[in-house]
């Protein structure tokens, strides 16, 4: 700091390590240093800032993080962290390390909103094919959502199939995942995918209704689970009508995540494919996003966890800045959180936003209301 600010006095300042970052407060400012990032959310920061008593918090991004090597495009985390800073009430500044200067990242987002209403289905059914798998899977009772060209077929929030294109014509793909999907095409004794489908439903049923809580498919998207339970009933959050947004990036994020920047696993090479797991924008977040009204047409961007995340306001933040660049207007925000993970730390985070929000918990018992 003091190579850039001859004013900043080193002497006697304590130094706090972290396993991703570095920082330390001088004068009533926190500086963090990074060192890694494992997610693209300014909420760790801005918390360390708010527990230190800081007023203004500066983030430096070190030129190792530019390196090709890394497996996310620096520049635009970096972009990215400085609009998310813009969510709360404390001064927040996000500098590029360079050689002999420091430079200030300008605040944008990739985030693109995709509204599951009916236009989008619309859109999806002038593909060929698509009428038949779309009346499939709602014949079955599950739920359909659409990321343009494909989509995404759920139960219980948890994702049953995909639509694929073989030769031109989208066809439906079983599985709960990728080795689901591939173990299902090579050896199930079913050809027709509504065998595959049914033979699904009932195993996730079963892990998911059951008493098997620590069972992966019980624990798996619970986010989406918990949507679908407020879409039925969106009076449990004090709105009128609930619509699912699902989200996308562009640019050269990894694996089509969202906010994670973690590495494919498994050889990069022809192969790799077969070892993927989840898609890593659908499950690994945690996080699950709509639209709301009330009774007076107003409209919320709803951002609804099924974890202890602290960069939850920061996220939800960053869905109604791309909510409002698609043309919605944007009267609120509100934080559905279950009861057991509504700590301190989130409370205090939603405190400093600079935005229009409020929280709701859920009661353990949400998951023993019936979807549909």
């Amino acid at each position: 700091m003091s190579r850039f600010d001859s004013t900043i006095d080193m002497a006697g300042v304590k130094i706090l390590e972290f396993p991703t970052f570095s920082g330390s407060v001088v004068n009533g400012v926190a500086h963090v240093f990074i060192g890694s990032l494992a997610s693209a959310d300014i909420g760790t920061h801005v918390a360390f800032a708010s527990k230190s008593g800081a007023g203004r918090l500066v983030l430096y991004m070190p030129p190792a993080l530019n390196s090709e090597t890394q497996s996310y495009p620096a520049a635009e985390v970096s972009s990215v962290l400085s609009l998310q800073g813009q969510g709360f009430n404390i001064e927040i500044e996000v500098l590029s390390v360079e050689a002999n200067a420091l430079r200030p990242v300008a605040a944008s987002s990739n985030l693109e909103v995709l509204i599951q209403d009916e236009s989008a289905m619309a859109e999806f059914l002038e593909l060929e094919g698509a009428s038949e798998i779309v009346e499939l899977a709602l014949g079955c009772g599950c739920e359909v959502l659409f990321l343009r060209n494909r989509m995404i077929v759920t139960h219980l929030g948890l994702e049953v199939a995909r639509s694929k294109d073989v030769g031109g014509r989208l066809e439906l793909e079983v599985g709960v995942g990728w080795n689901d999907r591939m173990a299902k095409a090579l050896l199930s004794e079913s050809p027709e995918p509504e065998e595959k489908l049914a033979e699904t439903l009932d195993v996730v049923n079963r892990y998911r209704l059951g008493f098997s809580r620590f069972h992966p498919l019980a624990r798996l998207s619970l986010s989406r689970w918990m949507r679908l339970v407020i879409q039925d009933d969106p009076a449990i959050i004090g709105m009128d009508k609930l619509t699912p947004v699902e989200l996308v990036r562009e640019g050269g994020w990894p694996t089509g995540g969202l906010w994670s920047l973690k590495r494919l696993s498994g050889p990069e090479d022809g192969e790799a494919p077969m070892y993927r797991g989840y898609d890593s924008s659908f499950e690994e977040d945690g996080f699950s996003f709509a639209l709301a009204s009330d009774g007076a047409g107003i409209e919320y961007v709803v951002g609804i966890s099924s974890a202890v995340d602290l960069g939850a306001a920061a996220k939800l933040y960053e869905v109604i800045r791309a909510a409002e660049s698609s043309g919605r207007k944007i009267g609120g925000s509100i934080l559905v959180l279950e009861e057991r993970n509504k700590i301190p730390s989130i409370d205090r985070m939603t405190s400093l936003a600079s935005f229009r929000i409020r929280s709701v918990s859920l009661l353990p018992a949400w998951k023993t209301i019936v979807h549909g």
